[in-house]
């Protein structure tokens, strides 16, 4: 289980080597509502295509499914669970952007959290837990950059 590295000087938060080093996982910012709280990411070289479109309009599988998960506690003993989330291949860039929401929104009087992420395609995971501030997260939205 890995804790991630800060980036220096890039503003990001925490980068992770995921699925055997072949990718980087970088962790950009934290958005907290009343109601969940989203974690945005981005993954460098892009996560591999799980589908390619045919020449009679169908799809094949070309690639295992990926997975990733995330779940929380806060410095109060308060727990958050996945509540699901998004990612596309972003082909400008050469990565993945995406984002993972936790249930339910920040407690009140919560200041920090500690996130365990793990992604999965196939049979390899990468399993990774650290901590993160919510300074001001109660505040209806404000966005918490690294």
């Amino acid at each position: 289980m890995g804790k991630g590295k800060p980036r220096k000087g890039s503003g990001a938060g925490r980068v992770f080597a995921v699925l055997s080093g072949r990718h980087e996982l970088e962790v950009r910012r934290l958005k907290a509502t009343p109601d969940a709280i989203e974690l945005s990411y981005r993954i460098t070289p892009p996560l591999p295509e799980r589908w390619r479109d045919e020449p009679d309009g169908s799809m094949s599988e070309v690639g295992p499914p990926v997975f990733l998960s995330l779940e929380a506690v806060d410095d109060l003993g308060g727990e958050y669970m996945d509540g699901g989330g998004a990612f596309g291949t972003d082909p400008e860039n050469g990565c993945t952007d995406g984002t993972i929401s936790l249930q339910p929104g920040p407690a009140p009087g919560a200041g920090s959290l500690t996130l365990t992420l793990t992604l999965t395609c196939g049979d390899q995971d990468s399993t990774h837990r650290f901590d993160m501030p919510l300074q001001g997260a109660n505040g209806g939205g404000r966005i918490h950059g690294f």
